[in-house]
């Protein structure tokens, strides 16, 4: 996974996080999102140390030679795992990136729509939570299986080469599950805000597709395992759909509420 990807997520987490308090004064009431600073402090936090985490354990990773690793042939892998391939292809990885691209910037969509663009700092900052757990989760995983690329095993590999801490990053895919993460937050979003609209179908059929062709590429590029992807793409999947699901629920006792009122706040509670 690329690092300036995730610099770029934490940076902008970051950035979010120290204005989560003015988000929640300012946004629209109708909004189906609740912020609250402790509730974005765990789900923050939770990103950025997991990205901490990953980071620092590949680091950690050594860089020993394909003959150390005792590496199996490719034809005792897994029968499920054979069904990818250990011969790279140039183009399907070039047209991978561009789904996690797509993918992981399709909540950009959001400002398209007036009820969703008046609430987009709220939305951005549950965007950042969603790509840091994701990437961070990712990196960790890859860290700690440490699972060898499909290429090494091609028949042009030297078995004495050292492998770099990206030939043994094959579990999971994270282009599959940062594209997977983005769309399916988009979806989610979508729905939370235009209930009723007759777009619902699509753009959950849109959501669903764009991270499957991405991680299909993957296996055909030699980059990734069957499983890689399948793994990778429920991961994604889960956390684009449930970081949105679980602001829809207000921190605040029922029946009370916060608004702004000139340079104060305003609390009241309905009996």
């Amino acid at each position: 996974m690329p690092l300036i990807l995730l610099q770029n997520f934490f940076t902008l987490l970051l950035c979010l996080l120290l204005n989560a308090g003015l988000f929640a004064q300012y946004t629209p009431t109708v909004s189906p999102y609740h912020l609250s600073l402790k509730r974005e402090l765990v789900f923050g936090g939770l990103g950025a140390l997991s990205l901490g985490t990953g980071t620092w354990l590949q680091n950690r990773a050594g860089e020993p030679t394909a003959t150390d690793l005792r590496l199996q042939k490719y034809d005792q892998i897994n029968s499920f795992d054979r069904l990818g391939s250990h011969i790279g292809r140039d183009r399907p990885r070039k047209l991978s990136d561009l789904g996690l691209n797509v993918g992981s910037g399709l909540p950009a969509l959001v400002l398209l729509s007036r009820k969703s663009r008046s609430d987009f700092p709220k939305i951005a900052l549950l965007y950042a939570e969603t790509m840091a757990i994701t990437g961070g989760i990712t990196s960790i995983t890859k860290a700690g299986f440490l699972r060898v690329r499909p290429y090494v095993y091609a028949p042009d590999w030297d078995p004495n080469q050292p492998l770099k801490s990206g030939d043994r990053a094959s579990f999971l895919s994270g282009h599959t599950s940062l594209s997977a993460a983005g769309s399916f937050f988009f979806a989610r979003v979508f729905a939370d805000y235009h209930p009723d609209s007759r777009l619902k179908p699509y753009v959950w059929g849109l959501a669903a597709t764009i991270p499957a062709v991405t991680g299909y590429l993957r296996i055909r590029a030699a980059r990734h395992f069957p499983s890689d992807v399948l793994v990778g793409y429920a991961l994604g999947a889960s956390i684009g759909y449930l970081v949105p699901t679980l602001h829809k629920k207000p921190i605040l006792p029922r029946g009370m509420t916060i608004s702004p009122m000139g340079q104060g706040m305003y609390l009241s509670y309905r009996f």
